[in-house]
């Protein structure tokens, strides 16, 4: 694969001749490198219509460790705590989306067979601004897994400042995602 300047170092028009002849393999491949598939889409818009909100569908995903605490990532991108999770490839099962994810942000492997389903969230609860001006609604499906903390070792990913454990009753404040907390606090409460 050819070499790629960073993201945010093409102008919209040279990032509009680089991809506009690509196969879709080729794209899908490019898009590995800027955080997948919808983050390539939103930095083909033209500035003119980037404003404009679009859905976008991905996964997060629940790891709770045997004492009942979630896990959490600090993001560097907005010094807001969330859970691991992250948007869907073209043609990516989103049960996949959501072990892929756990993954890269927080290295943890997880098998898709053994993670719960908790719900699918969407509308305006499930809106959200990224720091460049995108705005997004979500569609997320939500899912659980449990693991046992001392058999797995936590590495974040670019997009990580610090993962955590908290009890359900004690996540920080500064959260971005309270409507999936809240689900899952829902679940928990059946």
């Amino acid at each position: 694969m050819a070499e790629y300047k960073k993201m945010r170092e093409y102008t919209h028009e040279e990032f509009v001749n680089l991809i506009e002849n690509m196969s879709e393999e080729e794209l899908l491949k490019l898009s590995a490198n800027y955080g997948g598939y919808p983050v390539l889409f939103r930095m083909a818009l033209d500035d003119r219509v980037s404003h404009i909100p679009f859905i976008q569908t991905g996964s997060a995903i629940i790891i709770r460790n045997e004492k009942g605490q979630i896990l959490l990532q600090e993001r560097t991108d907005r010094n807001l705590w969330g859970l691991p999770g992250g948007c869907q490839e073209l043609g990516e099962d989103l049960r996949v989306t959501a072990v892929r994810e756990a993954y890269e942000e927080t290295g943890i492997k997880l098998d898709p067979k053994e993670i719960v389903l908790i719900d699918t969230l969407s509308g305006s609860l499930r809106k959200n601004s990224y720091p460049n001006g995108d705005i997004v609604y979500n569609n997320t499906s939500l899912y659980l897994a449990d693991i046992i903390e001392n058999e797995v070792s936590l590495k974040g990913d670019s997009e990580t400042k610090r993962l955590q454990f908290f009890n359900v009753d004690e996540v920080p404040t500064n959260l971005m995602d309270k409507d999936l907390i809240n689900t899952y606090l829902e679940y928990i409460e059946k």
